[in-house]
């Protein structure tokens, strides 16, 4: 136990939070509700991962928004792996890819789906997974966020060859040949690489 919560993860020692650096460089930000959701999540299951820190350092490599959740629940210690490091460069790149290979990630969502239904049917607090009420509501209700007036046409369930694009709390739901054509000329465009897709999309939805 750590200040009342389980530890399950693995770890070196337990630290008191104001003895924790987080890194100054760190470009991964953490906004409120995202700290609340991990808040809740640490609460209810415990520590499943701990803060790790640099020996080379003394700053956080991995678990800044696991501190600043640590924090609002007014948690004295949590559990810290230290960790060697070659060199600045060897750190900073850890840092950053404890973010960024998660984001390269791609999501299941019919498999996703399933998941869902079985939580809603147990009555499962979706937060502790990360999902808004809404989120849930709008991942096994797609038709809903489609036009209302369709002459009683719309199909109980979506067609297969149709796309699910996620942006956050939003899904929206489009033809698979209109989906590849958009794909296509974002293709023609930026070339045919993957970072240069993305670099293309984030441009045109202003990220």
């Amino acid at each position: 136990m750590a200040s009342g919560v389980e530890v399950w993860c693995s770890f070196e020692k337990l630290v008191p939070v104001e003895e924790i650096n987080p890194n100054p460089r760190n470009p991964n930000t953490h906004p409120q509700r995202q700290v609340e959701l991990l808040a809740k999540n640490i609460q209810h299951f415990g520590w499943r991962h701990p803060i790790t820190v640099s020996k080379l350092s003394g700053f956080i490599v991995a678990g800044h928004g696991r501190l600043m959740a640590a924090k609002q629940l007014g948690l004295k210690i949590v559990p810290v792996d230290f960790q060697d490091f070659t060199d600045e460069n060897e750190e900073l790149a850890v840092l950053v890819a404890d973010n960024r290979l998660a984001e390269l990630s791609t999501l299941d969502l019919n498999e996703l789906e399933k998941i869902a239904e079985s939580w809603k049917r147990e009555n499962f607090d979706t937060l502790l997974a990360g999902f808004e009420p809404v989120d849930l509501d709008s991942l096994l209700n797609p038709k809903n966020d489609g036009p209302k007036d369709d002459g009683g046409k719309h199909d109980e369930e979506l067609e297969k060859g149709d796309v699910t694009i996620a942006m956050g709390l939003y899904r929206f739901t489009v033809t698979q040949e209109a989906f590849i054509a958009w794909a296509d000329s974002i293709k023609q465009e930026a070339g045919f690489d993957k970072a240069s897709v993305v670099k293309a999309i984030r441009e045109r939805l202003s990220l």
